[in-house]
């Protein structure tokens, strides 16, 4: 399966040798500035491009004559119907039916291949995502990061990139020791049978109970009596290790897989942040101040006195940044550097962090880092994922106060099943907050997009069926004969059929911007075709998909009905949804 795009693109970087050869053109042309677009109508072709808009812009060769060069370098394509000049300089190439057809065939032919492309040459990239602490379940707002995360993985590794999804446990900290201690109190609950006050914990959660209970199971009051120091050692591990049960139980049920677990203890323990503080020792990048109270970050590394700071106003921050604090602890920016720097030493040819919206403040600081540590030799990107504002019947959700102020994934699965929590959470792009509805996602009318989208899948399901039952079984991968089947197909048929054939070009976007919501859209917008077309059978009974009395007209629309849905398996399964065969 061709992507058209890529495959004109080439072509049209032939032609533009050919141009400079012919013409002696030496006049630089700017490539980024030319556009190779899918048309929304197709009375502006099958593609369309502005190069022409580029090249009058660039040269002072006459105008007729670039454009009969390109239109007849363009239309002595084998595959090309015919080409035309619109507006100031767009050329909109129309493609011979008997290729659309072709690039069908190949579909049916290509099965899970579909849409597989190499654009990335194999290259490493790190996607690191959820990297929530480890002191409770995944709630709502972890659930975004962790499906953009999986299905842009998804994307990239679909277009040739070999992709290693990390988790990074922050087990070291502040936050630790209150987890222990809140479960040390948990502990204590359920010897003493006493009421607490949960406002006073700084993990207030039921799931602390049930892991206290694994604790008194075994060791009896046996911690009642233990020092403090040792205590706290155990109750921390341990409600670490039980709580990464829970997470990586959420991830599953969210229908994620993550290659790697990086523990902070370990970084730490490695002591990779000495190789850090030797790099920018080395590079002058440390000195002693005291900084600014910051106003709209709660910044736990800041402190009214002086520290060693990294220069990462140099690199394009706000403020420069605590590095080691007044009291020689390493700060929380600086075990993250230092686990960045690990990441880099892995040579990954990309690094991409997902993060929610509350880490905005740290973009320029980890760029700064990154930046210094690899010695600008790594493409680091951060992409914010926004949030979710949670509703039931148009009106804001309270938080679980059984739950410990959130709701969790895993009540959120129960509600309304992982597909939907999926789609739902790639719904819109990353940057842009999502209304969450438990009852409108689960509502079955055409306002709701997955059950729209799924009942395209379900429709065209018992198409190919009842097809299957009248005309016994059709194998889709031999069965063409372009003169007896291509008459049949309607120009609304060529509309759905051009859409379907855009797949790779959608999937490559999708990777090439990191915008996974793209594929959501094309899945919309191909359903909706679809839907139309049942419509029309509805209405006329020419435009039925199935016709008993002529089996050539019948496999005409059987034909690119089964691609459609092999389009749609190959998108649900890079979005990580089932599809539903039958509602």
């Amino acid at each position: 399966m061709t992507n058209l795009i890529q495959h004109f693109k080439k072509n049209f970087f032939k032609y533009h040798s050919d141009f400079q050869k012919k013409y002696q053109f030496n006049d630089k042309i700017n490539f980024n500035q030319i556009n190779f677009d899918i048309p929304n109508n197709l009375s502006h072709g099958h593609i369309s491009t502005n190069a022409l808009f580029i090249y009058l812009k660039s040269s002072t060769i006459e105008k007729t004559e670039i454009i009969k060069f390109f239109t007849e370098k363009l239309q002595s394509s084998s595959n090309v119907e015919k080409v035309e000049i619109a507006g100031q300089g767009f050329i909109n190439i129309f493609f011979k039916k008997s290729y659309l057809i072709s690039e069908l065939i190949n579909i049916n032919k290509m099965g899970d291949n579909i849409g597989k492309s190499n654009i990335g040459k194999n290259k490493k990239i790190n996607i690191e995502f959820i990297s929530a602490n480890p002191t409770g379940p995944l709630h709502l707002a972890h659930s975004r990061g962790a499906i953009f995360g999986d299905v842009l993985s998804n994307i990239l590794e679909k277009v040739g990139y070999e992709v290693t999804r990390e988790y990074y446990i922050n087990d070291a900290g502040v936050q630790i020791e209150k987890l222990g201690d809140s479960l040390y109190v948990r502990y204590c609950q359920l010897i003493n049978q006493n009421e607490i006050d949960i406002n006073e914990m700084n993990y207030p959660g039921d799931y602390l109970i049930n892991i206290a209970k694994l604790i008194l199971q075994n060791d009896k009051k046996k911690w009642l009596n233990v020092n403090t120091s040792k205590r706290k050692k155990y109750f921390e591990n341990f409600a670490i290790k039980h709580i990464l049960k829970i997470i990586k139980k959420d991830c599953k049920n969210m229908g994620i897989k993550f290659d790697l677990f990086v523990s902070e203890k370990k970084i730490i323990k490695e002591g990779i942040i000495n190789s850090v503080f030797k790099k920018l020792k080395k590079d002058s990048l440390l000195y002693e101040g005291v900084l600014d109270k910051p106003k709209s970050i709660n910044d736990p590394d800041w402190e009214p006195r002086k520290q060693l700071l990294f220069k990462s106003t140099k690199f394009g921050d706000d403020s420069d940044r605590p590095f080691l604090k007044s009291n020689n602890d390493w700060t929380y920016f600086a075990n993250d550097s230092a686990y960045h720097y690990y990441k880099i030493k892995r040579k990954y040819n990309k690094i991409i962090n997902i993060w929610g919206a509350d880490h905005i403040g740290y973009i320029k600081r980890m760029k700064s880092i990154v930046k210094v540590m690899s010695d600008d030799k790594i493409d680091f990107l951060i992409k914010i994922c926004q949030l979710v504002n949670l509703k039931k019947d148009n009106k804001p959700i309270k938080m679980s106060k059984r739950s410990g102020n959130y709701i969790s994934i895993d009540e959120i699965i129960k509600e309304v099943g992982s597909d939907v929590l999926r789609f739902f959470m790639l719904y819109r792009k990353n940057d842009t907050q999502i209304d969450f509805d438990l009852s409108k996602v689960l509502e079955k009318t055409k306002d709701n997009p997955i059950f729209y989208i799924q009942y395209a899948f379900a429709r065209s399901n018992s198409v190919l069926n009842n097809a299957n039952k009248i005309f016994k079984k059709i194998n889709y991968k031999n069965i063409y004969n372009l003169e007896n089947h291509i008459q049949y197909i309607s120009d609304y048929e060529w509309k759905i059929i051009n859409k379907i054939l855009i797949w790779p070009n959608i999937i490559e976007n999708a990777a090439s911007n990191y915008e996974p919501h793209k594929i959501i859209y094309y899945l919309e917008d191909l359903s909706s075709m679809f839907h139309i077309f049942w419509n029309k059978g509805n209405e006329n009974k020419d435009l039925r998909f199935i016709d008993e009395n002529n089996y050539d007209k019948t496999l005409s629309r059987l034909y690119w009905i089964n691609s459609f849905q092999l389009i749609l398996k190959s998108a649900f399964d890079i979005i990580g949804i089932k599809p539903i065969k039958k509602m």
